[in-house]
């Protein structure tokens, strides 16, 4: 008898490069699961789209009503409404995964829909744990933030019956904190978007023409303070004022609250023509983004792991990375190491790749070589050794066929 599985997709978390890599473990789990375990989307979006031609899994839309969400949000401020929230949410949620015959559910990243499971197994991934991390910043100093994030993990985390992360450092880090088994908590590294691996030179072509400069480093992430936006956009100016450098930068990313600082700290600059903004790039067009720049520059302050180191191997251009604790664990020598404090050690990063291949050419080596040594489609798998497993031990007791 088959599993039935539930990849859970909250509304926040259909675009990007972490929505792109859920959709490639969807079509490859469904390849590897073929007759032994069944895929289903459940997403709160109903605009939700794989966006591919191969994959058969078909989307469930779950419907929340505006009386139900009012107590989810107060359920954090009164045990009373807490109680009316537990008791009238969980089994509509509950009754929903009944209904559609769901044996477990997997949330793709942390959900507040996860604290809403009272029976039914659940896988959950935990990219990080910034918010303990990197307290400093808005985007966890806010005390509604942190505690959104905490309260979902501290209660969650115990209860799943695997939890998936991206690096050894974080497994270490969520069984300090949260007192999960060892065994429980399994490492899938990242696998580059979509975009970059349906990447076909000399086939492939771009969905837009976006007139970017001859020289660029190239920064796809959302504006957050934490991203280090600004570090970027003194490492220009450096460039082009002491080193008289003909370059650019160019950001990609989605407007987290802080895009309009990040643009007057241009204007203030002067540097309008120099710091190019895109906004939210297509994955087809993310390829050519690369491709044609001088660097992936990556400043930020949170990790130790990310999407776009991947994506830069897989295009075969250097990667500049925050020398953060844990980084150097996980890209070892395929990155050039920058301090996310010291501006000035990213521009001796960029002179040395634009004026020294031999730089250059050892930085795409050594991350060609990271690549093919961390194999995500093996690291999928552990999916399908969790479901057997799973099964494995309801069949013994619940006698089903």
């Amino acid at each position: 008898m088959k599993q039935k599985i539930a990849f859970f997709i909250d509304t926040s978390q259909t675009s990007g490069g972490a929505f792109s890599e859920v959709v490639y473990m969807l079509i490859k789990l469904e390849q590897i699961f073929q007759d032994k375990a069944e895929i289903i989307i459940v997403s709160t979006s109903k605009k939700l789209n794989l966006n591919t031609s191969k994959s058969k899994i078909k989307i469930k839309y779950f419907k929340m009503n505006i009386f139900q969400r009012y107590f989810c949000y107060l359920r954090n401020y009164n045990s009373f409404f807490r109680k009316v929230r537990d008791f009238i949410f969980n089994n509509k949620f509950e009754n929903f995964l009944s209904k559609n015959k769901i044996d477990i559910i997997y949330f793709v990243s942390p959900s507040q829909y996860s604290l809403y499971i009272e029976d039914t197994d659940f896988i959950i991934t935990v990219p990080d744990v910034s918010h303990r991390e990197n307290i400093e910043f808005p985007e966890w100093a806010k005390s509604s933030n942190f505690y959104w994030k905490e309260n979902i993990l501290s209660k969650v985390l115990i209860r799943a019956i695997a939890v998936i992360t991206n690096a050894k450092i974080i497994k270490d880090k969520i069984i300090k904190f949260y007192g999960v088994d060892n065994d429980r908590v399994k490492i899938i590294n990242h696998q580059p978007s979509t975009g970059i691996s349906k990447f076909n030179p000399g086939i492939s072509k771009p969905i837009k023409n976006y007139n970017l400069p001859k020289n660029y480093i190239f920064y796809p992430a959302n504006f957050l303070p934490h991203k280090n936006h600004k570090y970027i956009i003194d490492v220009i100016k450096t460039l082009k004022t002491e080193y008289k450098k003909d370059i650019s930068a160019v950001f990609c990313g989605a407007d987290k609250g802080y895009l309009s600082k990040t643009k007057k700290y241009v204007s203030d600059l002067n540097l309008e023509k120099d710091i190019i903004f895109l906004n939210f790039v297509d994955d087809a067009d993310l390829p050519f983004l690369y491709l044609n720049s001088i660097a992936l520059t990556m400043p930020t302050f949170s990790g130790p792991t990310n999407i776009p180191p991947w994506e830069a191997f897989k295009m075969g251009i250097p990667a500049i990375y925050s020398d953060i604790f844990g980084i150097r664990e996980v890209y070892k020598e395929a990155v050039y190491y920058i301090d996310p404090f010291n501006s000035k050690t990213m521009v001796k990063a960029v002179n040395d790749i634009m004026e020294n291949p031999e730089v250059k050419k050892r930085l795409i080596d050594n991350g060609k070589k990271l690549l093919k040594e961390n194999n995500f489609d093996k690291d999928v798998e552990q999916i399908l050794n969790i479901v057997e497993k799973n099964y494995k031990i309801k069949n013994s007791w619940l006698f089903k066929n």
